[in-house]
């Protein structure tokens, strides 16, 4: 991977699998007693991991054959390599997930994202990700854009809070990857459902993949879990 250095560059790491533990409370447990300690988060930290969320499904089973997400932040590529090219880390990944599809995803460039902040008290959090190749990124980008603009109004009402496109990272010299990675937080779930389902939303949502994406909305695990 080339280096970002000097820039403000982030890399979203998204890793979903099959938890290997027969509970989530032992899934928590292990994730805490793993990767949750003192030494590892420092050390991740040290690397430029900068923000390290734990996500199930949302209405998902908590028992045998959880599907987990763990969405990381980081702002330097050669830190997420070093970090994981270790043993160490790699047993402990194999411990707390049975089956996992790691990618690392960089912001697309020219689509249009925002942050918008939550009202006091509207504390609900769910992550939507879409998945999938969308053919002609340059085709894709207009009306992707398009749509952000006219639909953020509508959104916003609903409970939305974050929008952001991400591209998957392809090694240096290869053609830029058509597979993007989509994910909004919503404030409130019922208003994300209606706002998918919005006949207007779902025209261009669909004319914007190549083929149907993997869709998918998480939340955050009930008990302490170590986070960043």
């Amino acid at each position: 991977m080339t280096s970002d250095e000097g820039s403000n560059k982030l890399f979203l790491l998204a890793i979903r699998g099959t938890l290997a533990s027969p509970t989530l409370e032992a899934s928590r447990l292990l994730h805490n007693g793993t990767a949750g300690v003192p030494a590892s988060v420092a050390a991740a930290q040290s690397l430029g991991d900068l923000s390290h969320m734990v996500h199930v499904p949302v209405g998902g089973p908590t028992s045998s054959k959880s599907e987990f997400l763990i969405l990381d932040l980081w702002n330097s590529i050669e830190g997420l390599n070093k970090f994981f090219a270790n043993p160490k880390v790699q047993e402990e990944g194999g411990r707390i997930f049975s089956a996992r599809d790691p990618g690392v995803w960089v912001p697309a460039e020219g689509f249009s994202s925002y942050h918008l902040p939550a009202p006091f008290g509207r504390n609900e959090r769910v992550v939507a990700i879409a998945r999938g190749d969308v053919g002609n990124t340059e085709k894709a980008r207009a009306l992707h854009n398009r749509t952000v603009v006219s639909q953020i109004n509508k959104a916003r009402k609903g409970g939305s809070m974050v929008h952001e496109a991400f591209v998957k990272l392809t090694p240096p010299g290869s053609p830029q990857s058509s597979e993007f990675l989509f994910l909004d937080v919503w404030m409130n779930a019922e208003g994300m459902n209606k706002h998918y389902q919005d006949p207007e939303f779902l025209q261009d949502f669909q004319r914007l993949f190549a083929s149907p994406p993997t869709t998918s909305a998480w939340v955050h695990p009930p008990g302490d879990w170590v986070e960043w």
